[in-house]
């Protein structure tokens, strides 16, 4: 059986990948996301922490693969050569 918080989370999914077929416009789904910005947290608390802390060493691991990532990501560069023009099926 699945907790309450999960049940809850499941019935406010939003399907962004399907907002022509559900006939939602952009505001509502802002609305949406602003109102489960605010839910969010309240049912956060109600999660168990974890019996013990995390080891030292893990967070550490974890900060600096998180380093590396976001160094490499930052060296990212495009270099357009041309532009893209899409041609949409406009009559």
């Amino acid at each position: 059986a699945a907790g309450p918080a999960v049940l809850c989370l499941h019935s406010n999914i939003i399907d962004v990948s399907a907002a022509d077929s559900q006939g939602m416009e952009q505001h509502e789904y802002m609305d949406r996301a602003r109102q489960y910005r605010w839910d969010l947290p309240c049912s956060l608390g109600t999660l168990a922490a974890p019996s013990e802390p995390r080891p030292q060493a893990g967070r550490e691991g974890v900060s600096r693969i998180a380093a590396y990532a976001f160094s490499a990501l930052s060296q990212i560069r495009v270099d357009a050569k041309e532009e893209l023009v899409v041609q949409f099926g406009i009559p």
